[in-house]
């Protein structure tokens, strides 16, 4: 996805108050699953595998997510971060099925 920003996802609590290193990580995260080029060990793209990928936000509780998630129509998917600083953060999209 050559056009996808940052700033096109929605953070669901305050990231300025991780140390600058877990942000860049976490954006770094973010940057990987879009720019996949085999998802899955597909072979597909990220924009082939999850055609009209929406919605893209960035949790760090999974309950908070579950929740959040509940509200949309279509299907979503996620990936998780390594433990930082002992927590989990979650990285969420919606998409066709």
């Amino acid at each position: 996805m050559k056009d996808f920003r940052f700033k096109d996802v929605d953070i669901i609590f305050n990231i300025k108050k991780l140390p600058h290193y877990d942000q860049e990580y976490l954006r770094t995260m973010i940057f990987e699953t879009i720019g996949e080029r085999s998802v899955k060990n597909t072979g597909q793209s990220f924009k082939d595998y999850y055609p009209n990928a929406n919605n893209f936000s960035l949790f760090n509780e999974h309950t908070v997510m579950l929740n959040y998630m509940s509200e949309f129509y279509d299907e979503h998917s996620c990936t998780a971060s390594h433990l930082l600083d002992g927590k989990k953060y979650y990285f969420v999209w919606t998409h066709s099925a």
